[in-house]
């Protein structure tokens, strides 16, 4: 071939490609911003919202009910007025690309219009709907007909107009009148257009235009106020995501094409310096429910942009930790790493609001003495100040908003900081509480390390996004995200949601990844009750199942004895066979605990006798070391409770006799304490409670007489206490973080239904009377068995309804046999279940009142529980017919 010939081929090719991006380039965006009004806030365009399945991930997610979606979607059904003729409809709508615009109306409601494109035959067809049950009338505006569908009752449904080949439909009329002006006036100031008219999106199913204030109608105002909020005001203004056509494997991704970087203090500081994968799955407890990262590669990059910026901030914090330390304060600042991690907790009943924020660190030997300093100075009772929780220094520091202070606003939310170092991060939490239950998770390694849900998130090596933000889905429950937590499709579906943000010097690049769950249950499991077990056990001498759990692995085992005092393990739950592992001097009279109380990395089995408290510790040889305590006391043994805040940060162990006396079991290698040799009690409701605060150590003791005791380490009872609440208390008063303050206060409900709060004072700071629907109803608090939250019930005749710490009804159940046991079982706030036995029979329901499992259980005495979460797998050991039964109930 000559060489004319090839320059005209490859001048041909090179023209033909310059013509095919140009045209790739000039096509644009497919929504029809021609006709979109300039105060849309959200603009969608898709193929796929009008198909009857739109699914994606294994997990087969209907991507049509996810947030702004769903509203695009259910607008939809509006075409069905137009005919009854549904194959016809189909055939109208396949294969387009529709156009949705979101208009506000008032403050929490959104008008829809819908731009369909149409043939010339189509455009006769709609000229004349063809269904009996509607009216077509017709008005003029700006020289448009615009139709007006009404109903046989003259009411109006909805009004279309058919324009340069498009339908434009919408419930409101009014919004039909702006697309006409929107098509004459054609402003070039509407923000969404400008951004985003130029993208190529015809490649993509569906796309999403958006400003960012589209997602309050998502999160609720409560979110969108605090750290969420401030947080969010590092991502773009307006956000444009795409999702592929093709249906998805794995997670669910939405990208963006970039927009603008915000002007915001964390944003500018991180834009001009990559991201780095996440690498802290060992510090993240397993009670995280929203995580909150930013994260940079270059730490001296960081530390210059940080140190600018900190230089010119200003706030309230930084000045009071400036008085009380000069320039020591600046420790703080110079040895930041590049790294900051804050984690929200899930919620119970006794914590609201709990916060672990993790900043990378070095050098802690030398922050060390000026955090004492700290922590002396700025409390005024020196027993406050510093304390030690299993080998970690503690220093409470009360400045308001020190981590504010110390990062910027998007760390807020700590009325008073407690502080240690668990290399390589500083810990700041905002109750002393939260902080020792975070230690305690590392130190017994539940974490997202060992979770199969999230010891991989974030870690890929091309997740090189500055700014980073996890939801784990059904933990966000406990935060009343009612947003959020009205898809339900989407919780069940999916394990959680990543919001990312990229940084390219000026423009970001926003993402979203929706993390399906890793194991589906087939349909023919999930939540049907299987019978894993029996075993053979003709008399039980024990007062209660002793079913434990060791926390890291979900092993589950059951302790029962013999007629001649032996203690056999069952842990082998398919065989069922039983091994003599100690013996004791008499039957199990208690509850039994498994937890960690000689502090040396594994759990030892707690449990008493009518006279002899046992601790038995099983090392990797599986040789049983048994550890005894009794009481200074003739009186046997009624209850044993489980406490926490011993020197070492161990477990300890309350006691109480049938005297009603209480005794203290503080280590293996201790002898049992009188509590208190000045207090004499009666009628104690269980449990007593631990109230586990630096400066506040104690315990709540409750007597049914309404009497509320505080007492100090030692035993006696703290000034202003106890507290007569004037009328009867069914059950313990325990305590509750004041979201103000962060401090602890007293809060139990009485007999009639008042919740009374009480600060550490003495004071009744406030009583609400709880809705009592009929005279003879009865409240109590009910604990699970752990101490580690707990419910409010109410009760009367042959009803039980179960209702939150503010009193709403969470659900009811009828037709229960007096008498009934009803237990509540905690294991973290996504597993909280409720057992009811009654007749011989128990049946377990989640905290919405739906029923687990397909049949009741037989069991002639109280069953209890443990939870597998690598399997989300509930297991219920009863007591029936001469037999232990193991059964399971498949979650997810």
């Amino acid at each position: 071939m000559s060489k004319k010939n090839i320059f005209i081929i490859l001048l041909v090719i090179l023209v033909g490609s310059a013509g095919y991006f140009l045209f790739r380039w000039s096509r644009g965006s497919t929504a029809a911003w021609k006709f979109i009004p300039s105060n849309a806030i959200v603009v969608i365009t898709s193929e796929h919202l009008q198909d009857s399945a739109y699914l994606a991930t294994d997990a087969n997610l209907d991507i049509k009910r996810l947030p702004l979606l769903d509203i695009a979607s259910d607008n939809l059904t509006l075409l069905n007025l137009l005919t009854t003729d549904q194959k016809r409809l189909s055939k109208f709508l396949t294969g387009k690309s529709l156009s949705y615009s979101y208009h506000p109306r008032t403050s929490t409601e959104w008008g829809v219009l819908m731009y369909i494109p149409i043939n010339e035959e189509e455009s006769k067809w709609l000229a004349s709907p063809q269904n009996a049950n509607i009216r077509a009338l017709h008005h003029n505006f700006q020289n448009h007909r615009i139709t007006d569908i009404i109903d046989n009752n003259s009411r109006p449904l909805f009004s279309y107009l058919v324009k340069d080949n498009f339908l434009i439909l919408s419930y409101y009329g009014d919004l039909i009148e702006d697309a006409v002006r929107a098509s004459s006036l054609n402003i070039e100031l509407f923000k969404l257009r400008s951004q985003f008219a130029n993208i190529d999106d015809a490649d993509f199913g569906t796309s999403i235009y958006m400003r960012i204030d589209a997602w309050k109608s998502v999160v609720s105002a409560e979110s969108a106020s605090g750290v969420f909020g401030q947080f969010a005001r590092n991502f773009p203004a307006y956000q444009d995501f795409h999702i592929d056509n093709a249906k998805q494997k794995g997670n669910l991704i939405l990208k963006s094409s970039g927009t603008d970087a915000p002007d915001f203090y964390l944003a500018n500081i991180l834009k001009a310096i990559p991201g780095v994968p996440f690498a802290g799955h060992k510090h993240i407890s397993q009670q995280t429910s929203f995580l909150y990262r930013s994260a940079v590669v270059d730490k001296a990059a960081f530390q210059k942009e940080f140190s600018a910026w900190h230089k010119k901030y200003k706030s309230a914090a930084w000045d009071k930790l400036k008085y009380y330390i000069g320039n020591e304060s600046n420790l703080l600042i110079d040895n930041l790493g590049s790294e900051l991690i804050l984690c929200q907790l899930e919620e119970n009943n006794s914590i609201s609001d709990g916060k672990i924020l993790l900043a990378e660190f070095s050098n802690y030997d030398k922050l060390r003495p000026v955090l004492q300093k700290l922590a002396r100075l700025s409390n005024q009772e020196t027993n406050a100040s510093v304390d030690q929780y299993q080998g970690y220094d503690i220093y409470s520091v009360p400045i308001a908003e020190l981590p504010s202070g110390l990062y910027g606003p998007v760390f807020s939310g700590f009325p008073r900081s407690y502080l240690t170092y668990i290399a390589p991060y500083l810990v700041i939490s905002n109750n002393s509480q939260v902080l020792q239950n975070y230690i305690v998770d590392y130190e017994n390694q539940i974490t997202w390390k060992q979770s199969p849900e999230y010891d991989s998130v974030l870690t890929n090596v091309n997740s090189e996004a500055q700014l980073s933000m996890i939801v784990n889905l059904r933990k966000a429950q406990s935060r009343s995200n009612e947003g959020i937590m009205k898809y339900v499709d989407l919780v069940s579906k999916m394990e959680s949601i990543t919001f990312q943000c990229r940084y390219e010097g000026n423009d970001a690049f926003p993402e979203i990844t929706l993390h399906p769950k890793k194991r589906q249950t087939a349909s023919k499991v999930l939540n049907r009750t299987f019978l894993n077990i029996d075993i053979e056990w003709p008399d039980i001498y024990d007062s209660e199942l002793a079913a434990l759990q060791n926390p890291i692995d979900g092993s589950s085992e059951i302790l029962l004895t013999d007629e001649e005092h032996n203690l056999l393990r069952t842990n082998n739950l398919r065989e069922g066979k039983t091994e003599v592992i100690a013996r004791l001097d008499g039957p199990i009279s208690t509850a039994a605990y498994k937890v960690d109380f000689l502090n040396i990395g594994r759990q030892q089995r707690i449990f008493a006798t009518k006279r002899t408290v046992y601790a038995l510790d099983e090392d990797d040889s599986t040789t049983v070391t048994t550890f005894k305590g009794t009481l200074p006391s003739s009186e046997e043994i009624s209850a044993l409770y489980t406490i926490d805040g011993g020197d070492d940060g161990s477990n300890r162990f309350i006691i109480k006799n049938t005297a009603e006396e209480l005794f203290l079991w503080e280590s293996a290698t201790k002898p049992v304490r009188r509590l208190s040799h000045s207090a004499r009690y009666e009628n104690i409701q269980s449990p007593v409670v631990a109230l586990n605060q630096i400066g506040n150590r104690g315990f709540i003791v409750t007597q049914k007489n309404g009497k509320i005791y505080v007492l100090k380490e030692n035993g006696t009872v703290r000034p202003g206490f106890p507290v007569d609440i004037l009328t009867r208390a069914e059950s313990a008063f325990t305590w509750a973080q004041d979201p103000m303050t962060g401090q602890p206060e007293i809060v139990g409900a009485s007999v009639s239904g008042e919740l009374v709060r009480i600060n550490l004072d003495g004071k009744v700071t406030s009583r609400k009377q709880l809705l009592r629907p009929e005279p003879g109803s009865q409240f109590r608090v009910l604990f699970d068995r752990n101490s580690l939250d707990w419910i409010l019930i109410r009760s009367v005749n042959s009803k039980i309804a179960i209702i939150t710490k503010d009193g709403k009804d969470l659900f009811e159940i009828k037709d229960i046999l007096p008498n009934a046991a009803i237990q509540y079982h905690f294991f973290g706030v996504d597993n909280r279940f409720i057992s009811i036995n009654s007749g011989n029979y128990t049946t377990l329901f989640d905290m919405t009142g739906k029923r687990l499992g397909d049949k009741a259980i037989p069991s002639e005495m109280p069953v209890q529980l443990t939870y597998q979460p690598g399997y989300s797998k509930l297991l219920i050991f009863s007591r029936s017919e001469k037999k232990i039964q193991v059964w399971s109930v498949k979650l997810r």
